[in-house]
């Protein structure tokens, strides 16, 4: 999984992405929304997460964990 593979999020509105990727557990004035996207071999979560400026999209980053939340 690449962060490439979600560079097409950056630009849409809050409702576009939500219509994209679902509600997940996002609150939607949040800035910051994270979804689970996968899991590594390892069993580690692949969590994307999209930061919003003036209603948009303006970057995403995928980072892993194993945590639970």
């Amino acid at each position: 999984m690449n962060k490439d593979n979600f560079n097409y999020l950056i630009g849409k509105t809050r409702h576009e992405v939500k219509a994209e990727m679902g509600d997940g557990f996002n609150f939607f004035k949040d800035d910051t929304w994270t979804y689970q996207v996968g899991k590594t071999w390892l069993g580690k979560k692949v969590i994307l997460s999209v930061v919003f400026s003036n209603n948009k999209a303006v970057n995403v980053n995928l980072y892993t964990t194993f945590k639970n939340s």
